[in-house]
Parts: structure tokens; C-alpha cells; sequence
């Protein structure tokens, strides 16, 4: 009885660590290795934080058509020699019922030269491809960066694809109503 107890338990115990192992987040890139592939060695990065106005906050989710979790937007500024090369901002949504985290990386006009994917906690098969995710790539209008507007669709991963698409969108819009108000102070 012992013996079949010393099993049982670890047959318990080796399927729960199973469990909590398959279910926990793919992590991709920590965020300093992001910072690394969105800017190149010789640049600063600056890390800032802006505290959204209502006015801000109701702009922003008019623009990306979706609605911001927070009034608080981080975003990092990188420079070289002083001039502005870059903006990178991490973001995270809740895709199906769990979190993913993403980086979108904006050249100094705000055109969205990449989307990188940090971690993903969803089944794999949910996980869009990065040919997928280039799609959010460009200076198209917010409007466009709609599933079934100018974004395909992935088939089974329809709150994935709702969930990317909606962060990209928040992300250019908080950036433009940040540096607007900043640059016209």
C-alpha cells in the first residue's frame, strides 16, 4: 500500500508539474534584448513616461479605434549624436485569456518599421507568424490596421489577430498624441 502511495504521489505530482510547466509563458526576448534589436549599439536610450490627460486618453482611443487599459504610457526615445533615431514601446493585451507582450519600433516619422512578438502564454497555434506580423509594418492609415480591413485574417486566432492589431494601433496613436503635445509645448 505504501508503494502504490510513493507512486501515486508521484504520478500526482510529476503530471502537475507538466501542467504549470505547459501553461506558463513562452518568453521570447527580455526587454533589454529587445531594446538591442530595435536600436543599434551606438544609441541612447532614453526611457520616458507620460501620464495621459482625459483629453489625451479619449484622442487616442478615438484614433486606434480601441480602448487603453492604463492612462500611463512608457515609451523609449533613442538618439544618436542628439537627433532622434527611433521610438520603441512594449505593450501587453490580453490575446485569448492570457497575456502576450509585444515591441513596436517607429522610425522618427512614426512609420512602425517593426513588430516583434516578446512572449506569448496562448497555445502556439494562436501564435501569429513574423510574416504575420509584418503586416502592421508601414505608415498605412489606423483605419487599415483592422482585421478584415487591411489586416488578413489568421484562422482559429481571431483574439490574437484583434488583440496585435488593437495594441499596434494604441501604440502609434499614444506616440502621435504624446510627441504632438510635447513638441508644441
Amino acid at each position: 500500500m505504501k508503494m502504490f502511495c510513493a507512486r501515486f504521489v508521484l504520478i500526482c505530482v510529476s503530471a502537475l508539474g507538466w501542467c504549470f510547466t505547459s501553461a506558463s509563458a513562452e518568453v521570447f526576448l527580455a526587454k533589454d534584448e529587445a531594446l538591442n534589436i530595435a536600436f543599434a549599439e551606438d544609441v541612447e536610450i532614453h526611457e520616458n513616461t507620460k501620464v495621459l490627460s482625459q483629453s489625451a486618453r479619449e484622442q487616442i482611443e478615438h484614433d486606434a479605434y480601441t480602448r487603453l487599459s492604463s492612462n500611463i504610457f512608457h515609451y523609449y526615445e533613442g538618439r544618436r549624436n542628439g537627433a532622434v533615431v527611433g521610438y520603441a514601446i512594449i505593450d501587453s493585451r490580453i490575446m485569448r485569456s492570457h497575456l502576450a507582450a509585444f515591441m513596436v519600433v517607429l522610425t522618427p516619422d512614426r512609420t512602425v518599421s517593426k513588430v516583434v512578438l516578446l512572449a506569448f502564454n496562448e497555445p502556439s497555434e494562436y501564435q501569429p507568424t513574423d510574416s504575420w506580423l509584418q503586416q502592421l509594418e508601414g505608415n498605412q492609415p489606423l483605419e487599415e490596421l483592422i482585421p478584415g480591413q487591411g489586416i488578413a485574417p489568421i484562422a482559429g486566432s481571431t483574439l490574437t489577430v484583434n488583440g496585435l492589431s488593437d495594441g499596434v494601433r494604441a501604440v502609434r496613436a499614444s506616440l502621435s498624441v504624446v510627441l504632438d503635445e510635447r513638441d508644441s509645448r
